[in-house]
């Protein structure tokens, strides 16, 4: 009779645990399988997610930069309207963003009920 070896153990009772559920890209093809192949793939990969963090930094610091100024306006639709406009730049920038460097959209209505606030 032979035993299972440990890693299969291992991997096994993982699975069966579920610790391998959700995982990013299950269900979904190998990216670039169809490519040939690049030895410089790894660096060209780390190049891009560096240019994308790198760029949601400057947004950050952008929305860093606007939002008090958005949030020091007098007219109730202006500063709703600079808010949403903050969000349009940050949504446009989602998709170009590595995992783990998305910025959340900011929360319009609690902002406005804030502003709102502050201004009574």
């Amino acid at each position: 009779m032979m035993t299972e070896p440990w890693i299969e153990r291992v991997l096994r009772e993982a699975q069966e645990a579920g610790e391998f559920d959700g995982l990013a890209g299950t269900g979904k093809p190998i990216a670039d399988l169809d490519q040939p192949y690049d030895p410089a793939w790894w660096a060209r990969r780390w190049i891009a997610r560096e240019q994308q963090r790198e760029a949601a930094a400057e947004l950050a610091q952008f929305i860093e930069r606007h939002l008090p100024r958005v949030l020091a306006g007098t007219v109730e639709d202006d500063v709703r309207a600079g808010l949403e406009s903050l969000n349009t730049q940050i949504a446009a920038h989602e998709g170009s963003v590595a995992a783990g460097n998305e910025l959340p959209l900011l929360d319009v209505d609690a902002l406005m009920s804030e502003w709102a606030r502050r201004r009574r």
